[in-house]
């Protein structure tokens, strides 16, 4: 799987604790894209010749906690603000699964959240809501990685009082299912196989 990844040249991979774990466990060995770590993280990509792009990597939180601790919504609200004046757009990317998520769209300041929040963990899928006022598209992955999320940004967001993100105006979000109308990479496909996976 690692070597799967380094072929499609990601600018960085999203890596909680419990996954570099097992990865660990199994033999393999950390690339320096694989970014996460049980503190929350803050990057800025450089787009080939456009604007950059901050990333804030959530850290994760216990399963079983019955909510998501208000530690967490502050310090997600810190890293915005410092992120925001450096950067055109703020993607957050979480592990905290749906209902935390929802937590923190209900209870955090709608001028202090991500303008993208990308989402996984329990719970389900979800192609994209706009949510706080359209202040953020939220975005959920959907389960067995049987389908590839696409957000285009069709118009920067501007961040004051009144923007908000709307559908086919300023943001597109799309759910592509890997169908047999999709050919596989050869080389991908042969990597899978010979490590046992369908």
């Amino acid at each position: 799987m690692a070597a799967a990844f380094d072929r499609i040249g990601h600018d960085l991979l999203f890596v909680t604790p419990d996954e570099r774990t097992a990865l660990a466990r199994a033999g393999v060995k950390p690339r320096g894209y694989w970014l996460g770590s049980d503190k929350i993280e803050e990057h800025i990509l450089h787009t080939h010749g456009g604007p950059r792009i901050g990333v804030i990597l959530l850290p994760p939180t216990p399963y079983a906690a019955p909510t998501l601790p208000e530690s967490r919504i502050h310090q997600l609200e810190m890293a915005v603000r410092r992120l925001r004046p450096k950067v055109r757009l703020v993607v957050a990317l979480s592990p905290w699964g749906a209902r935390k998520e929802q937590e923190l769209l209900a209870h955090a300041d709608r001028n202090s959240l991500p303008d993208i929040l990308l989402g996984s963990g329990p719970g389900a899928g979800q192609t994209g809501e706009l949510a706080a006022g359209g202040k953020i598209a939220w975005v959920r992955a959907y389960t067995e990685g049987k389908s590839v999320m696409r957000v285009d940004i069709l118009a920067w967001p501007e961040h004051d009082s009144i923007f908000k993100w709307t559908e086919d105006k300023n943001i597109r979000m799309s759910l592509f299912g890997l169908t047999e109308q999709y050919q596989e990479d050869p080389r991908l496909l042969t990597l899978m196989q010979s490590m046992g996976t369908d």
